[in-house]
């Protein structure tokens, strides 16, 4: 009997890059779409961008192929992450969402995906496509239903952790929201995008619930664990042995993922004593040395979150499941989601593809090849 084939996917913006370039070659070498290959394929942020794009009917009835995916990352970054105007105020964030004049995130997801729910998405997987794919997740976390005072608020509706599937959506016509809907969501990083306003029947939304979402990173920036639970949920799996995970991060960045913490330098206080304005506002030193940028606080909850999801599933191999993660170490300069600049993107394809003609990537992606190929 064949295994449970499960993909996830990090988020990381632009990063998305790496994890789409490793499944074009996946996608070669196998020979298959994604949608042939795996049974359940969920993502983070950016991830949730390449999870729904290659399971929905976007070509007609035909997702999009890796190669596709790669394309839109390496051509059309600045249709996504489309400046506002007062972004050096710091006090709306730096992308619009759609800035009335069809540009920015929305507009952008909105075009590519056209009106298809995720229902319908399953539907289309099942019934034309005849696909291996059963389940497709985008992760999120909601902070509001209605916008406005909730009085006596509900964990799920109001608040929390929330995943848009295929699952729910074909059970619960208040869960079936447009696939568009579930990218834009997961992807609304905080102070890059603003909080993703979804559902509720509203202008170009869906009739589904109506609720406020941010980027699944906030919670999961690695969703791995989440597959797991998913192929549980679904009735997909009954015991870890039944899974064969593939993780694909975007690409870590080592020193970002600790501080200086003896000699700071400036005014920000020696041995770490810091307060509100060095963890928010000053450029924090990395392990390296090299300055991060603001909001120290928020990368180090950032790596944590994957880090964290990592070292789990490694433990839970000793109960059965087979587990592979790709992620290549990327430099200080490339880890920036949002850079979108053309040498930058380059950069990334050249470090995905170098990692996977190392010994480690290569040894690995071999591996994956062989776990796959046996369980079709």
């Amino acid at each position: 009997m064949s295994k449970i084939l499960i993909l996830a996917v990090d988020g990381g913006g632009i990063k998305g890059i790496i994890p789409s370039y490793f499944l074009t070659q996946l996608e070669s070498t196998m020979g298959l779409p994604c949608y042939q290959i795996f049974d359940i394929i969920g993502g983070t942020s950016t991830g949730g961008i390449i999870a729904t794009a290659l399971t929905s009917p976007i070509n007609e009835t035909v997702p999009l192929t890796a190669s596709e995916v790669l394309r839109i990352y390496s051509t059309d970054g600045d249709k996504i992450f489309v400046s506002q105007e007062f972004e050096e105020l710091k006090y709306v964030s730096h992308y619009y969402g759609d800035d009335g004049k069809g540009n920015g995130i929305e507009p952008y997801l909105q075009s590519t995906y056209l009106w298809s729910s995720l229902n319908d998405a399953k539907n289309n997987m099942k019934e034309v496509l005849n696909g291996r794919t059963k389940h497709v997740f985008t992760t999120s976390y909601t902070i509001n239903s209605n916008g406005g005072i909730i009085n006596n608020p509900q964990k799920g509706s109001d608040y929390g952790p929330y995943l848009f599937n295929w699952l729910d959506a074909s059970d619960y016509p208040s869960d079936d929201y447009y696939v568009w809907e579930a990218a834009r969501a997961t992807s609304a990083a905080p102070t890059y995008f603003p909080v993703a306003h979804v559902g509720g029947n509203q202008g170009p939304n869906s009739a589904a619930n109506e609720r406020w979402a941010l980027d699944g990173g906030v919670m999961s920036n690695n969703p791995a664990i989440w597959s797991i639970s998913e192929a549980f949920r679904t009735g997909l799996a009954s015991s870890l042995s039944d899974i064969v995970l593939v993780s694909l991060g975007t690409g870590s960045y080592p020193a970002g993922a600790g501080l200086v913490t003896v000699d700071q330098g400036g005014l920000d206080p020696d041995n770490g004593n810091w307060g509100v304005a060095p963890w928010m506002a000053s450029d924090l030193d990395d392990l390296a040395g090299i300055e991060n940028g603001d909001a120290a606080i928020i990368k180090i909850i950032t790596e944590a979150v994957q880090l964290v999801s990592s070292q789990q599933l490694i433990g839970l191999t000793n109960s059965g499941l087979s587990y592979y993660r790709l992620e290549p170490p990327i430099a200080q300069a490339q880890s920036q989601m949002d850079n979108v600049d053309p040498s930058n993107v380059e950069s990334l394809i050249t470090s995905a593809s170098d990692y996977l003609n190392s010994p480690e990537g290569s040894s690995i992606f071999e591996q994956i090849v062989n776990e796959l190929t046996s369980n079709l």
